[in-house]
C-alpha cells in the first residue's frame, strides 16, 4: 500500500480541491508531510488523511480555520470541547430563529389568502380570536392615511421597541357611531406585535380574546351594508370595540383592499 500521495492524488481521494489543500498549508493548518529533495514534489502521508477529514468535519459545524488550527496543533480534546459546546448553542439559537421564520412565513401566507378562503363575503359571521397585542397611535377625524402611517412609524422607531417584532398587518379601532352611519372613522391606527411583548404594560395595548362578529368590506370605500348591523344589534347594547383589519390582495394598491371588520361580543 502506498504511504505517500501527491497533492493531486490526495485531493482526488478525499474529494477536496488542490487549492484548499494549498490554503491549509499556507495558513500552517496542515502541510504535506514529505518533500522530495530532488524533485521538490510534496506528498501527504496516508496517516494525514484523517486530519484533513477532521478539519472538514469541524468546518461543517461552522468553526473557523484559525480555531481549528489551534485545536489540531494542540491535539487536545479538552480544547475542542468548548468550541463544540459553543457551536451547539449557536445551532440551537439558529434552529429557534428558523422555526420563528417559518411561523412568520406561514402567517403571511395565511394573511394573503385569508379573504379568498372565506366563503362569506357579504354577511355577518362569528369567529373566535385569541388575545392580541398592538402598538397604536391616535387618529383624528377625516385625517389622511399617510399622516396616520407616519405617526405609527415614528412610534415603532422609538428605543423602547428596538427589540420588538411586529406582524405586517395594520388595523384600526373604529368609532362605533360612525360605523353604524356607514362612515369610516378610525380612532386608533395600530400594528400587531408578533407575540406578547416583554415590555411595560403602558407601552402596548391588549385586544381581548373572545367571540367577534365579523363582515368583510372595502372599508376605505365605506361600502358596507349598515342594515345588517342595525338588524343584528337591534335592542342589544352597542359594541365598545370594533376593529377593521386590512388584508391586501396585491402589492401595489391598498386603497381598495378588503377588510375584515371585527366587532367584539360582548364587553
Amino acid at each position: 500500500m502506498k504511504e505517500k500521495f501527491t497533492i493531486g492524488e490526495t485531493a482526488s481521494l478525499l474529494g477536496i480541491s488542490t487549492q484548499t489543500l494549498r490554503y491549509y498549508d499556507k495558513i500552517k493548518l496542515l502541510s504535506p508531510g514529505f518533500t522530495d529533495e530532488i524533485t521538490g514534489y510534496r506528498y501527504y502521508y496516508y496517516n494525514q488523511f484523517h486530519y484533513i477529514d477532521r478539519i472538514r468535519y469541524l468546518q461543517s459545524f461552522g468553526m473557523q480555520l484559525e480555531d481549528i488550527r489551534k485545536i489540531i496543533h494542540s491535539g487536545s480534546v479538552e480544547l475542542l470541547l468548548p468550541y463544540l459546546r459553543k457551536k451547539r448553542e449557536e445551532a440551537i439559537q439558529e434552529l429557534k430563529e428558523t422555526k420563528e421564520r417559518i411561523k412568520d412565513i406561514e402567517w403571511y401566507i395565511d394573511y394573503f389568502t385569508y379573504i379568498n378562503k372565506s366563503e362569506i363575503l357579504d354577511n355577518l359571521y362569528k369567529v373566535q380570536k385569541e388575545e392580541r397585542y398592538i402598538l397604536s397611535v391616535p387618529c383624528f377625524y377625516k385625517e389622511q392615511l399617510p399622516q396616520m402611517e407616519i405617526r405609527l412609524a415614528g412610534a415603532k422607531s422609538k428605543n423602547e421597541y428596538v427589540n420588538s417584532k411586529f406582524r405586517r398587518q395594520y388595523g384600526y379601532k373604529l368609532d362605533v357611531e360612525a360605523l353604524l352611519k356607514k362612515e369610516f372613522y378610525p380612532r386608533e391606527y395600530f400594528v400587531y406585535f408578533r407575540e406578547k411583548p416583554d415590555l411595560d404594560k403602558s407601552l402596548y395595548d391588549v385586544i381581548p380574546a373572545g367571540e367577534y362578529l365579523c363582515f368583510q368590506t372595502q372599508a376605505l370605500s365605506e361600502s358596507w351594508d349598515i342594515n345588517m348591523l342595525t338588524e343584528f344589534f337591534g335592542n342589544r347594547p352597542k359594541p365598545k370595540l370594533v376593529l377593521a383589519m386590512e388584508f391586501e390582495d396585491n402589492l401595489v394598491d391598498y386603497s381598495n383592499a378588503q377588510y375584515e371588520v371585527q366587532i367584539f361580543l360582548w364587553q
